[in-house]
């Protein structure tokens, strides 16, 4: 295997979210649309920002310290759980792109960069990374593909420009097929997904989980998607929660780092439970005791079986580089 060049920046960055083992165990917290409808599912609108707010605190401090990077929103966390000291100095910080929810057209879905907000502004308030999310089913008509493409080539050369680790997260969605029979071939388009959108210069591919349960009982099999998604994608890899139940995506997680993905980053999996309480008070106690133990559980199984993210590239001397006189042209 070649040498592979990472910028220092970069490396920086993905140093900051994983941590000494290399292994990625990051929470989301940058939920804002389905926590609305957590916190009140008749009226989603009827959430406050102070509610809000109140909330991505109260999670961040119960359960950034444990977590090697913690990717949180810029209307309602970042910001905040820097200022009221609940997110540590230790734990790396990635900071979304998108708006909430996606533009229609017709049944396709686009993604829509958060307005007065930019990469540039991610690098100035200290974050580690960046992260997009975008919406894409590769059968979709060309100028949608362009369309979300282009989105992802803008983003990933800003990170490039300013040296901002980039963590990308594709979400795949059925259009004139029934979720079933999407399910059937999910783990197919993922994967086709990972080979358009890795190449365009992320630093991290934030994954569905390349397949269906329901649809594919067979765990060995499942393991093998996550294989086939390890050698489509040009970058390290890590599988996201997609709101799944604790039970079910601990054993996606166990599945995917045996099948070459290097952690995981997920959110409603370990806390949502939490929102089953009416009272704040109740949510913040769960937080702090049974979501801590799912994030734990979650933790110990990246750290028995991911791969390293350098690992991806051949390891750590793959990586090394020569920088006599580089600040000059930096």
């Amino acid at each position: 295997m070649s040498r592979v060049r990472i910028s220092v920046g970069k490396l920086r960055g993905l140093q900051q979210i994983s941590g000494e083992t290399g292994r990625f165990t990051m929470i989301a917290m940058d939920q804002r649309g389905s926590l609305q409808k957590m916190l009140h599912p008749e009226n989603p609108k009827a959430a406050t920002y102070a509610e809000m707010e109140a909330v991505k605190l109260g999670v961040t401090e119960g359960l950034a310290r444990h977590a090697s990077g913690y990717l949180l929103d810029p209307e309602y966390g970042a910001a905040p759980a820097i200022n009221r000291f609940v997110l540590p100095g230790s734990t790396g910080l990635l900071v979304a792109l998108e708006t909430s929810g996606y533009e229609k057209r017709g049944n396709w879905r686009l993604t829509t960069l958060l307005g007065d907000w930019n990469v540039e502004k991610v690098k100035r308030l200290g974050a580690s990374a960046a992260k997009l999310l975008v919406f894409f089913n590769p059968d979709a008509p060309r100028e949608i593909v362009d369309h979300q493409v282009g989105v992802v080539r803008t983003v990933a050369d800003e990170c490039r420009r300013l040296d901002l680790t980039f963590v990308c997260e594709p979400m795949s969605y059925p259009v004139d097929e029934s979720e079933e029979d999407f399910a059937r071939h999910k783990a197919d388009t993922i994967i086709r997904t990972a080979e358009i959108l890795s190449p365009l210069g992320l630093d991290v591919l934030k994954a569905e989980f390349p397949g269906d349960p329901k649809v594919t009982p067979d765990p060995e099999e499942l393991r093998k998607n996550c294989e086939r998604l390890t050698r489509a994608t040009k970058v390290p890899w890590v599988v996201l929660s997609a709101g799944a139940d604790f039970d079910v995506f601990h054993k996606l997680v166990d599945l995917a780092c045996r099948g070459g993905a290097s952690g995981f980053l997920a959110g409603r999996a370990i806390w949502k439970d939490a929102f089953k309480e009416k009272s704040l008070e109740k949510q913040l106690a769960y937080i702090r005791t049974q979501g801590v133990r799912n994030f734990q559980a979650l933790a110990d199984l990246a750290h028995a079986h991911a791969i390293p993210w350098w690992d991806f590239y051949g390891g750590k001397e793959k990586l090394r580089d020569r920088f006599e006189g580089w600040y000059a042209k930096y």
